[in-house]
């Protein structure tokens, strides 16, 4: 069951990827440590400390300013350069 439900979850992850862009996507894949920790404090009766507390908001500030970057336009400077990615 396990195998066949990652199996699944590659094919939506691809095509996520796919729709969205592999860079602005593939950061999200840093969040889900630092969520499991703030939901384990209610759900596990976890105590968080002000350092985890901010290095989560850290790493949360990165990927929402890194969903926000306009990634189309390094290419085309690129492209304009003549170098091709």
């Amino acid at each position: 069951m396990a195998v066949f439900s990652m199996w699944l979850g590659f094919f939506a992850w691809y095509r996520g990827l796919a729709l969205g862009g592999t860079v602005r996507v593939s950061q999200l894949q840093l969040l889900p440590p630092f969520l499991s920790m703030l939901f384990a404090v209610p759900l596990l009766n976890e105590a968080l400390d002000a350092l985890t507390v901010g290095f989560g908001l850290a790493v949360m500030a990165v990927v929402l300013a890194g969903r926000k970057m306009h990634v189309r336009q390094a290419v085309k400077l690129i492209a304009q350069e003549g170098n091709t990615p």
